[in-house]
């Protein structure tokens, strides 16, 4: 069997002193990691074990907070752009869109937040779409088929599309040579503006810029790929028939879970999820199912003093 590993950074010196060697990552007192392939439940079990851990026992409000963060944290990027008309390409970072056909972000600027949608990295003169969100004192925006070129589509919006104190959320989408932009989260959804170019480029690389008197905070989701399901190590098919963690069997003394759950539809929902897309509340699943491994394990012991 073969797994991908999510590798999860975090600027912090315990993540770099050997506390979380290797593809784990270090956040308050444990290491971390999350698996970007599926399986059934007892598969996860199988995973965390072969890298040194086990599925994440969530056994207090303190550790569902960190599980949250570490989820946020491998799912988003941030990145902050300067007063300059400059692309930063966001491969680097870990936005893979290779195999996908659309993003979702939000920005902050007071103006002027261009996106590049490029076939190849730091070309943004050729193979290019180029759309701009609240350019002209935010009050329209364009899709170009390279950077500066002509308007192959836009609007002029009634109200303030982007914001100096607040970020907005967007989505952009490039499918059957539509290029399509949205407010909102859901793609598809709020549509504003959109172009079908006749001759349509790949694209493989993302890239963002400000300027023209307004910097830029941005958040892209990183992993579309992830379905926002993750097994961890609680089920309730032991002699007690009773919901425990594994390998400890101990009791839930502390639970998360979405309203109406457990409900062990057609009895055969007997092991835990953690639900991402429901604000991380708890379900109860066929243990067959396929979803991500949430592992953790304790930090290693580390030589270094800082």
């Amino acid at each position: 069997m073969f797994w991908t590993i999510v590798s999860i950074s975090f600027l912090s010196f315990s993540a770099v002193n050997g506390q979380c060697l290797g593809h784990w990552t270090f956040l308050q007192g444990r290491c971390w990691n999350i698996s970007s392939t599926s399986g059934s439940w007892q598969t996860g079990i199988d995973y965390c074990q072969k890298i040194g851990g086990d599925l994440a026992n969530i056994d207090s409000a303190d550790k569902q907070k960190n599980v949250t963060q570490v989820i946020k944290n491998a799912n988003e990027i941030s990145i902050h752009t300067e007063n300059r008309y400059h692309y930063h390409y966001l491969h680097d970072l870990g936005l893979d869109v290779t195999n996908t056909t659309s993003v979702t972000f939000t920005v902050k600027a007071c103006n002027d937040a261009h996106i590049a949608l490029s076939s190849v990295k730091g070309d943004d003169r050729k193979d290019t779409y180029e759309i701009v969100i609240g350019g002209w004192s935010d009050s329209q925006s364009v899709i170009r088929d390279c950077k500066q070129c002509a308007h192959m589509a836009e609007v002029r919006h009634l109200s303030h599309p982007v914001s100096c104190t607040e970020a907005r959320p967007f989505w952009i989408s490039w499918n059957n040579s539509s290029i399509r932009v949205g407010m909102g989260n859901s793609v598809g959804a709020q549509q504003f503006m959109a172009w079908n170019d006749p001759a349509p480029h790949p694209v493989n690389y993302v890239a963002v810029s400000t300027g023209f008197g307004s910097t830029g905070d941005w958040t892209f989701k990183k992993h579309p790929h992830m379905p926002g399901q993750y097994w961890i190590g609680a089920s309730d098919f032991g002699d007690r028939n009773a919901w425990t963690w594994m390998p400890s069997e101990s009791d839930l003394h502390y639970t998360n879970w979405f309203p109406g759950q457990p409900d062990n539809t057609d009895n055969k929902q007997h092991c835990l999820v953690l639900d991402a897309n429901s604000q991380m509340k708890w379900r109860d699943e066929n243990c067959e199912d396929h979803k991500n491994f949430l592992c953790e394990k304790q930090r290693e012991q580390s030589s270094i003093v800082g």
